[in-house]
Order: C-alpha cells, then sequence, then structure tokens
C-alpha cells in the first residue's frame, strides 16, 4: 500500500534557515508543528462528514422540556398521595383498618369553619362560592351532622343575594346568572330542606330564565350567550326536577341533542363532534334517568 507524509515543499536550505532564526523581541520560539498523521492512499473513501453538529448525537443527553409552575407542584402532590398508598399498602390488616378510620368529628368542625369563613387562598373562588356552600353543606349532610339556626340562616340569606332578579343564580352576589351556580344553590337549599331554604327559590323566575337559556338545537345554553353542552342539559332539567317545574317545553329536543354528542367510540362528548369523555356519559345517564328515557343513545 502506498503512504506519503505531507511535509513542506520549501528545500531544505529555507528550513534550515528558519531554525537559525531568533524572535524579535527576546521571546521563546513557539515548538514547531507537530507531524501530521499519515495518510491513507486516495483509493480509500474519506470518512462520512458530520452530520449537524447535533449534540444528541456527540453523546450528550438531550435537553429536557423545562417543567411549569404547576406542573411541578402536580408532581409534588401526586409524590405525596404516592408515599401514603406505599405506607398504607406495606402495613399489616390489624394498622390498616385504624388508618382508613373516618374522623367524622374534624370532617364536620373543617366543613362547618370553612361555611363561616374560608382563608385568603380561596379568592380564586369567588365566582364559584353557591359551589363551596353546595360541597360542605352536602358533606356535613353525608356526615349526617346538622345546621344550627344561625349558620343555616346565614347560607339561605347568602344564596338569596345570589339570587338573579330575572331568575338563576350567579356565582356571588350580584353576578350573572349562570346554570352550573343555580345547580349549586338549588341543591344546597333542597338539601337544607327547611321550609325558608326551599320557599327562598323564586321557582317562576328560574322557569323563564331557563327557557332563555334554551337554544334551537334543543340543548341549553350555561349562561346569556354562553356555552351550548350537555352540562348545560343535564344541570338544567336536574334544577327544573328538583323544584318541580319541568314541562315538555323544557325537555323538548335534549334527547336528541345528547344523542348527537355520542361519538364513535360510543362514550359521550360535551358538544357534537367533540371527544368523549366519562364525566359527560355519567351525566347523560343521570339526565337519562330522570327523564326516563334510556333508548336516546345506543348502549351496544
Amino acid at each position: 500500500m502506498v503512504r506519503f507524509s505531507l511535509r513542506s515543499s520549501r528545500p531544505h536550505r529555507d528550513r534550515a534557515r528558519s531554525r537559525g532564526r531568533r524572535p524579535s523581541g527576546g521571546t521563546t520560539p513557539s515548538p514547531p508543528p507537530a507531524p501530521a498523521a499519515p495518510m491513507e492512499s486516495s483509493s480509500q473513501p474519506p470518512p462520512p462528514p458530520p452530520t449537524g453538529g447535533d449534540p444528541s448525537e456527540e453523546g450528550a443527553a438531550p435537553e429536557l422540556p423545562r417543567l411549569t409552575v404547576t406542573q411541578v407542584e402536580q408532581m409534588k402532590v401526586e409524590g405525596r398521595i404516592a408515599d401514603i398508598y406505599r405506607v398504607l399498602f406495606e402495613a399489616p390488616p390489624s394498622t390498616k383498618s385504624v388508618m382508613l378510620e373516618l374522623w367524622r368529628d374534624s370532617h364536620a368542625e373543617y366543613l362547618t369553619n370553612g361555611l363561616r369563613h374560608l382563608g385568603p387562598s380561596f379568592h380564586g373562588l369567588d365566582a364559584n362560592r353557591p359551589w363551596l356552600c353546595y360541597w360542605m353543606v352536602h358533606g356535613l349532610a353525608l356526615l349526617d351532622e346538622t345546621l344550627d339556626d344561625d349558620l343555616e340562616n346565614d347560607i339561605v340569606d347568602f344564596l338569596s343575594r345570589c339570587q338573579d332578579k330575572q331568575g338563576g343564580y350567579g356565582g356571588g352576589p350580584g353576578q350573572l346568572p349562570h346554570l352550573a351556580t343555580s345547580y349549586a344553590a338549588v341543591n344546597t337549599l333542597v338539601t337544607i330542606g327547611s321550609e325558608r331554604a326551599l320557599s327562598s327559590i323564586k321557582r317562576d323566575n328560574l322557569y323563564k330564565f331557563m327557557l332563555q337559556m334554551k337554544d334551537k338545537s334543543g340543548a341549553f345554553r350555561m349562561h346569556d350567550g354562553g356555552e351550548i353542552d350537555v352540562r348545560a342539559c343535564y344541570t338544567a332539567i336536574s334544577v327544573a326536577s328538583l323544584v318541580n317545574i319541568l314541562d315538555a317545553d323544557l325537555a323538548k329536543g335534549v334527547g336528541n341533542y345528547i344523542a348527537s354528542c355520542q361519538t364513535y367510540e360510543g362514550g359521550i362528548a360535551g358538544e357534537p363532534y367533540a371527544e368523549a369523555h366519562g364525566t359527560l356519559f355519567v351525566g347523560w345517564l343521570q339526565w337519562s334517568c330522570l327523564m326516563k328515557w334510556r333508548n336516546s343513545i345506543c348502549l351496544a
């Protein structure tokens, strides 16, 4: 095999003369360059060129996407929950019965205090205050706890101030009436169940509000100018059934609209041609039980 070296083309005399020179200024001369490595004959194919200088191709780990604050907080919560389950699964049966005990008194105290006062961390739920009432009152009802008269009257008074003059309940006093918060407010008052709580619901105005939310498709919109979806249908029909104002005008076309939301997967989407969702299927099931209309969609 033929080999050759890259050497300077200057004559030996020029190279010898350059070795004898001293650089000006008294600086130490730089060492001579290292001789070039022998090269193969041109008959050998050259190595492939680099492909763009990607760090991952040079053995470096690829850069991971930066996590958002919400993702980091969610990962922390998931880690804490995983630790709780890990301790529970590894505990002996006798310990599990103690660990799974429901602290009724602590829960009742927490819910009752929340009905009286909530901290500043809840300010983001200002438009959901009837929901807060519903969650806490419903929790106390599940624990078979009763409200004292003063707290019950405070809840009824507050929800009455959330009730719009034209019908429906807003997320707080003076806020826009909404089917979702109307659902929460009415369920809270029905759960309380007292004469004062039930009589505070202006049924005629509530019926008019629901008729205004009725769409020509048969569905309902959540609020004036709001979205039309299965949630609105369920909340409207549920509330109307609770306060005994459900009639043919409110129910007309709702079944056909929900049937049009069934996807090829078999589930129910929030609106036609959207993605199916388990929660919305539960909403349809509850609505169909109220309407006794289980044949509105295909269950096969």
